[in-house]
């Protein structure tokens, strides 16, 4: 499926809440370089065993990378207000798509790695009111030191990881993530040991644990 309002999205739908009885939707962003599959890989991690099926949308970033493949939400080593601009744009869309009956009772959760974290923050920041939860992997968060966590409204709680090893997203961007959304009081984090940027198998327990499968 296509969403024109932006230069192009392009998602993976998986519904399986009539066979299986789960009102989870999960709403999914891939990090930088990467596409809608990585998201997918890690929901199936998720449910694993528990003898259920994840619903889902996972979308491809806007921007597709010549030669190396994958793609991007936006431009690396853009400003603040540019990243901003292009996740507004990709999260209005998406809010559009989901504001429809077809979505209403469902119990939407945002999940994202790096750049797909922070779209994943973004939206929450600018639609508080559509999603049950937020899970961020190893968010990118450059840009946000002086936001005041407090203002992000509504009930969207927040689960927030990174490695203790990422040297990816610097220190001082990490510490402004767990800051910026510890000032909420919705907050669940944790640090993986000898993790970079990366998903590791603890960390995929703890998601299933947060959301309570």
């Amino acid at each position: 499926m296509r969403l024109s309002s932006v230069n192009h999205i392009e998602t993976i739908v998986g519904d399986r809440r009539a066979s299986t009885g789960d009102d989870r939707l999960f709403v999914m962003f891939h990090g930088y370089g990467n596409d809608e599959r990585e998201m997918i890989r890690v929901i199936d991690g998720v449910y694993a065993g528990t003898g259920r099926i994840p619903s889902y949308l996972s979308f491809h970033g806007t921007y597709d990378r010549d030669y190396m493949g994958g793609a991007y939400w936006y431009p690396d080593g853009c400003g603040t207000e540019e990243r901003r601009r292009e996740c507004s744009a990709v999260g209005d869309a998406v809010v559009a798509l989901l504001d429809s009956p077809m979505f209403a009772s469902r119990r939407k959760i945002l999940v994202g790695f790096s750049q797909g974290g922070y779209m994943s923050y973004r939206i929450v920041r600018e639609h508080p009111d559509m999603f049950d939860a937020a899970i961020l992997m190893s968010p990118s968060f450059k840009g946000e030191e002086t936001t005041d966590g407090s203002t992000i409204a509504g009930d969207t709680r927040f689960l927030l990881h990174y490695g203790s090893e990422d040297r990816t997203i610097p220190l001082d961007d990490q510490r402004t993530a767990h800051r910026v959304l510890e000032a909420t009081g919705r907050l669940e984090s944790h640090e993986y040991p000898g993790m970079g940027h990366a998903i590791c198998q603890k960390e995929i327990e703890d998601i299933r644990k947060f959301i309570e499968l």
